[in-house]
């Protein structure tokens, strides 16, 4: 699908500065409490309840391992509720849902089944779905099950592991099962490794991460079907449910790794995306009325057009991260108005010049003119670290010998909160591009450019060296271009358009509290609230449904903000004008409640959600078409991408729909459905005001920083 785009943003819907988050601390048993939401409220605590690692010197579990991160996320939803995370340890599996429903904890925090936590406890909705495997040395060459004769499995008793084995031991008498109950995981990877054991079990995603730092070992075969994670609580605690599963749902939902890729042009167009580094401001990128915007988003969202693939954006803070995100395989290319020379270049190649640039003193409309450079003597250049303007204020003051003070800025800073800065008298001058200083102006008339600094400059767009393919087609396509129609009126809307840029300034939804997302924000939280949906998903369904017109109608008969049909409203008893927006909503909510229903509950809040969506759009029946036929093909069945929507394709071929039971369906619609609305929800929740826990919208977006970003992007997906 053209004109699809998917969005990778730095600041992800999580912890504010999560390198640096530091583990709850410990208590030593705890008095007996019980009680709902507002009884922790009012006791300031959460007491997570989880099973001490034996033998390593503390009841934490080690850092980067999935329970780690499980304590993490408990800990995150705490303190976004001005809640204390405090660890209740305790000695076994089998004491935690005892220790829960005796009220000496909260919250149970555990890397097993949701299922094994027993019918008295109530459960989260799965935030993650694994299975056991069967680990073994990395130089042992078992890859079958009919291998195991004569083989020993160690693993602890009464536990899941050792239920599977036993399993195994059952189907070949020949395997052995020896029991160890001196075991944690960390523990039998370190036998493993060493050798002192043969053969062991645990999860999926605990190898996983134990392969990040040690390469002895290996995974040899799942001995268990998949089953959920999540948290378990008392059954009296439904409050404390509604608030979890709406934190599960949003952070799971936000949270994606993207691959590096470092192929060209071929590449590209056999994956079906380019992938673009900029910046979230008003001359970059930004969202405004529910659409993406931005000069560089619209330019490089034409090439990617012109390509036939579809765009996905990388935000990175300063030029250095573009750079580094295009150099480590991140992003295909970086388009920020850089220059070449500014910065470091190796690795780098650069497409011929689509812009040209002068930098410029700037200051503000109280201050006397600066009419030439010598005028800055005395002055104070407020400039961002390692930036085109840090680096010329270095040079002004060693080459031309200008006496003047240079206060460096945080690299991370967005160039118009700089210029907001000086225009308030916070900061005396700065140095900026002059396409952005005609920005500035229309919404700061404050703002005054002053002085020139050297001749123009060229921007360039930025690739790695190796991609000739990549970077010959974008010079062809900026050859043909810069300079038409096209590029001069997105250059107009966005730097000297004075009615647009005020539109766009005072509309767009990072700009400030209480800014419309969309015309219909309070309807979206009110249905979807009802039914325990984060709004900005049934917002961006909505746009990818209607662009937020409720007169839509389709050729079917779909009608509305989402789309529905009538029969569909009328099965779940909803009777109204569909051209209503809150009908509409209450109906469509309503059915996507019910379709989220067709499908297991402890898959994970990903996944359910995206074959939800899929659903909605192809049918249900179709969507389990695609399950089943992804099992066939050795897929996952319970992972949408990368997996199901590869079988939904296949869905459209005579010899797969053939055995089908709700036959044949056009399966790129469903597939480019959910990538549409995954990329837009993840750009809503960033940009909106209202993120759970504790997000914010990214650094670079205009206005004061909070606090410095991480360089490391995460991926949401937006849809033109």
């Amino acid at each position: 699908m053209l004109g699809a785009v998917a969005l990778v943003l730095v600041a992800a819907c999580s912890e504010p500065g999560e390198p640096a988050f530091e583990p709850p601390g410990v208590v030593d048993g705890s008095p007996a409490a019980t009680g709902d939401f507002e009884a922790l409220r009012d006791r300031g605590r959460l007491r997570l309840l989880l099973v001490a690692a034996p033998g390593r010197g503390g009841p934490l579990p080690a850092a980067g391992t999935p329970l780690y991160e499980q304590m993490r996320a408990a800990s995150t939803f705490a303190r976004s509720l001005d809640l204390e995370s405090v660890v209740v340890p305790v000695d076994d599996h089998a004491e935690l849902v005892p220790a829960l429903l005796d009220g000496r904890g909260d919250l149970i925090v555990t890397n097993r089944a949701l299922a094994e936590l027993g019918g008295e406890v109530a459960r989260t909705v799965a935030f993650a779905r694994t299975r056991q495997m069967l680990v073994k040395r990395a130089d042992d060459p078992l890859d079958e099950r009919g291998e195991l004769a004569g083989r020993t499995i160690t693993v602890e008793p009464r536990s899941p592991y050792w239920e599977s084995a036993r399993r195994l031991q059952d189907a070949r008498p020949a395997l052995a099962v020896e029991p160890r109950s001196d075991l944690s995981v960390e523990r039998k990877i370190e036998l493993l490794a060493a050798g002192e054991i043969e053969l062991t079990i645990f999860n999926r995603n605990r190898l996983q991460a134990a392969l990040e730092h040690e390469d002895r070992i290996a995974g040899a075969f799942p001995v268990s079907e998949e089953f959920g994670i999540g948290f378990g609580l008392r059954p009296d605690m439904p409050r404390l449910k509604e608030e979890l599963d709406r934190f599960i749902r949003q952070r799971a939902l936000t949270e994606f790794e993207p691959d590096r890729r470092l192929g060209d042009l071929d590449t590209i167009q056999r994956e079906g995306t380019l992938r673009l580094a900029t910046r979230n401001d008003a001359a970059h990128y930004f969202v405004w009325r529910g659409r993406f915007m931005g000069f560089e988003y619209e330019l490089a969202k034409r090439f990617a057009d012109h390509l036939g693939v579809r765009l996905e954006v990388v935000i990175g803070t300063h030029d250095a991260a573009l750079r580094d995100m295009v150099r480590e395989g991140r992003a295909d290319m970086a388009a920020a108005f850089l220059m070449r020379g500014s910065g470091d270049d190796r690795g780098l190649s650069y497409s011929r010049p689509y812009h040209h640039a002068v930098h410029q003193v700037v200051t503000d409309d109280a201050d006397d003119e600066l009419e030439e450079l010598a005028d800055l003597a005395g002055r104070t250049l407020h400039v961002r670290t390692g930036s085109d303007a840090w680096r010329i204020a270095r040079g002004l003051r060693e080459r031309a010998g200008l006496n003047f003070t240079i206060a460096e800025l945080p690299a991370e800073q967005a160039v118009s909160s700089v210029l907001t800065g000086v225009a308030e008298g916070r900061y005396d001058v700065t140095i900026a591009d002059d396409h952005i200083v005609r920005n500035a102006m229309v919404w700061n008339d404050q703002v005054r450019p002053g002085v020139d600094i050297g001749k123009r400059v060229a921007n360039r767009w930025a690739f790695r060296a190796p991609s000739e393919q990549l970077r010959e087609a974008a010079d062809a396509f900026l050859d043909q271009a810069h300079r038409g129609e096209f590029y001069n009126v997105i250059y107009a809307k966005y730097f000297d358009d004075a009615e647009h840029i005020r539109r766009f300034r005072n509309e767009r939804a990072d700009m400030a509290q209480g800014a419309a997302l969309t015309p219909y924000d309070d309807l979206f939280k009110q249905y979807a609230g009802e039914h325990g949906f984060d709004w900005r998903l049934i917002a961006a369904q909505a746009y990818q449904e209607s662009s937020f017109n409720p007169r839509a109608r389709s050729w079917a008969g779909a009608v509305g903000l989402l789309q529905l049909m009538p029969t569909s409203a009328r099965q779940i008893g909803v009777d109204g004008d569909l051209e209503d927006p809150e009908t509409n909503l209450r109906a469509g909510v309503r059915y996507l409640k019910w379709l989220r229903g067709r499908f297991e509950e402890d898959l994970s809040v990903r996944d359910r959600t995206w074959f939800m969506l899929a659903a909605y759009n192809a049918g249900a029946g179709h969507v389990r078409d695609a399950r089943a036929l992804a099992e066939r093909l050795g897929l996952d069945p319970d992972r949408w991408f990368g997996n199901v929507e590869q079988a939904m394709l296949k869905l459209s071929n005579r010899q797969h729909f053939r055995d089908a039971s709700f036959g044949y369906v056009r399966g790129q619609e469903p597939v480019d459905y959910v990538r549409d609305i995954r990329a837009r929800y993840q750009a809503y929740q960033l940009w909106s005001q209202d993120c759970w826990p504790d997000c914010a919208p990214d650094s670079d977006a205009e206005g004061e920083p909070e606090q410095a970003a991480s360089d490391e992007p995460s991926t949401v997906a937006v849809p033109d």
